[in-house]
């Protein structure tokens, strides 16, 4: 019984957080728009960003670029959900913007 007790706990574990991982929830930044997000410019440093964005959700390593992805879930000027990715290059100091990707993840069902 105990162990059927302990798989439910880490089942309902799970569920929360998958819940928390999908746009809109814990990752979502309402703060974030598509004006702040034109700021974002090639050679900004890696405090820049953070200062202009906050901490990002994720990192994504991408070693063939020697580069890494921060990522950013907001909402668009159409209501869109957007996935923002600011590749940062490799440098001692943190990195600077090489590039920047912006994805719509959603037909804009603003429900």
């Amino acid at each position: 019984m105990r162990s059927r007790v302990q798989f439910m706990i880490v089942l309902v574990v799970a569920f929360l957080a998958t819940a928390c991982a999908q746009p809109g929830t814990g990752m979502y930044r309402p703060d974030l728009n598509d004006d702040i997000v034109a700021r974002i410019a090639p050679g900004q440093t890696a405090q820049e960003i953070t200062t202009l964005l906050g901490t990002p959700y994720r990192r994504v390593r991408f070693d063939n670029l020697r580069a890494t992805a921060w990522d950013y879930f907001f909402k668009d000027t159409w209501g869109y959900w957007v996935e923002l990715s600011v590749m940062m290059s490799d440098e001692p100091e943190g990195g600077r913007v090489v590039g920047k990707v912006l994805r719509r993840i959603d037909s804009g069902d603003k429900n």
